[in-house]
């Protein structure tokens, strides 16, 4: 009962001090973030070398593991259907962003912490880079839940950024597992604080339920988005996806380059706000 499980907890909490260290590190963390503390994205930031150290790491935690590295495409095939993120093996492309490097590390961290707690450590991972335009503000895509809706919506002004030439580019980041994967119904609530799709894995392998929350609240600061969905046949992908910046028409991109060396600061500084 009630009172059983409430013993279990307070015997757990004092057989694990370093446990609840973590816990108010990532609470205090949490709400600096809800201060909009404790974040600086004037950095910039190099995302390839982020994603590449957490698949060594991953590797380094489950040596039996598949770990494989490649782009992020936006699937062209289908022509009335939604369009959809593919994988495709080979190198990741070379992305820098204006960010918070150490926040951004965090995040993939604690993605990959998930991976490593919740799925079999023989089951294989695909990780994943690519630079998507699409034809939608940052402060827009900051706002959406993350949600398979949300999702969807990004997608779509993804197929009018790319058609159009027009609106930001962006870096997307995929995690794709194949392990229980988590239902349709609970994956928006696994940003959630405290939320824990296995509890009884979560305390196995030292989970404080507050990793997807971090996750998604630094995301928000660099008015990106983040969702899960279900990975083809079974599991769990995560999807990251951060403002790089404007794209330039084909063929616009000489002109601007010289109006831009005749030192019009006012319009720079116009295009930073």
């Amino acid at each position: 009962g009630a009172l059983e499980r409430a013993d279990e907890s307070i015997a757990h909490i004092e057989a694990s001090s370093s446990r609840m260290t973590v816990l108010v590190e990532d609470l205090l963390s949490l709400a600096r973030l809800d201060e909009g503390r404790g974040i600086d994205i004037t950095q910039q930031v190099a995302v390839r070398p982020l994603i590449a150290d957490a698949a060594d790491d991953l590797h380094a935690l489950d040596p039996e593991r598949t770990i494989r590295r490649g782009a992020v495409l936006l699937d062209e095939s289908g022509r009335n259907s939604t369009p959809r993120l593919r994988f495709r093996e080979g190198p990741m492309p070379d992305i820098e962003i204006n960010g918070d490097g150490s926040r951004l590390r965090q995040v993939i961290t604690n993605i990959v912490g998930n991976i490593h707690r919740y799925t079999p450590g023989d089951s294989p991972v695909e990780v994943a880079l690519g630079m998507v335009p699409a034809s939608i503000g940052p402060e827009s895509l900051a706002r959406m839940p993350s949600t398979e809706r949300s999702m969807h919506r990004f997608l779509e002004a993804a197929e009018v950024g790319r058609s159009m030439q027009v609106g930001m580019n962006y870096a997307v980041i995929r995690f794709i597992d194949h392990g229980p994967g988590v239902p349709v119904a609970s994956q928006a609530q696994i940003f959630e604080r405290f939320y824990t799709a296995d509890p009884s894995r979560a305390r196995q392998k030292g989970g404080t339920g507050l990793g997807m929350s971090i996750a998604q609240s630094v995301v928000k600061a660099h008015r990106g988005f983040i969702c899960a969905s279900s990975s083809d046949g079974g599991g769990l992908t995560l999807t990251v996806i951060l403002p790089v910046g404007p794209l330039e028409p084909v063929g616009v991109a000489r002109q601007q380059t010289k109006v831009s060396t005749k030192g019009d600061r006012r319009g720079r500084k116009s295009r930073r706000s």
